[in-house]
């Protein structure tokens, strides 16, 4: 009798499966960064910033770069990273294929922007709550009291 591909599975079953898959995620990642920090290594620091390893599919380095000018510049050096990392631990890669992503740029610019704390860097000086308590006294009743409360600001940024 034929086994029933929509039965039922056990749990078991189904995570044993999964965790195969994972730890095969998990070790494509690892060697996808250990391929990046022998890219760092070729190309320097700041160049490797604005670059990623993408993909390492049979005996192809596949590079993103973050615009057209660096895809340009690793283009010229394809050559000598080419060699150093067959020296540094690659001896297989046949061949490097770069890419430009500029969505990978906005990702990354994002992520600094998250990362960094925002800093209130609106504060109101003394010298100009003085300076709108004089308007406030020549003004008309409502816009004096609107005045006043904003210039009161200042003493809040004091304390």
């Amino acid at each position: 009798m034929a086994k029933d591909r929509y039965a039922p599975k056990t749990l078991d079953d189904l995570m044993a499966n999964m965790s195969s898959r994972m730890s095969s995620y998990i070790g494509k990642s690892q060697q996808l960064n250990h391929h990046q920090e022998l890219l760092t290594q070729c190309v320097g620091a700041t160049m490797a910033q604005k670059c990623r390893i993408s993909n390492y599919r049979d005996s192809i380095l596949i590079i993103e770069a973050q615009s057209a000018a660096v895809a340009m510049r690793l283009n010229y050096m394809k050559m000598s990273i080419l060699s150093d990392l067959r020296k540094n631990g690659l001896p297989e890669l046949s061949q490097i294929k770069i890419q430009t992503s500029p969505h990978a740029a906005a990702n990354q610019r994002a992520q600094e922007q998250k990362a960094q704390p925002v800093v209130n860097s609106r504060v109101l000086s003394q010298q100009t709550a003085d300076s709108l308590l004089e308007v406030a006294e020549h003004a008309p009743a409502s816009l004096k009291a609107k005045l006043e409360k904003l210039a009161a600001h200042a003493n809040k940024a004091k304390r």
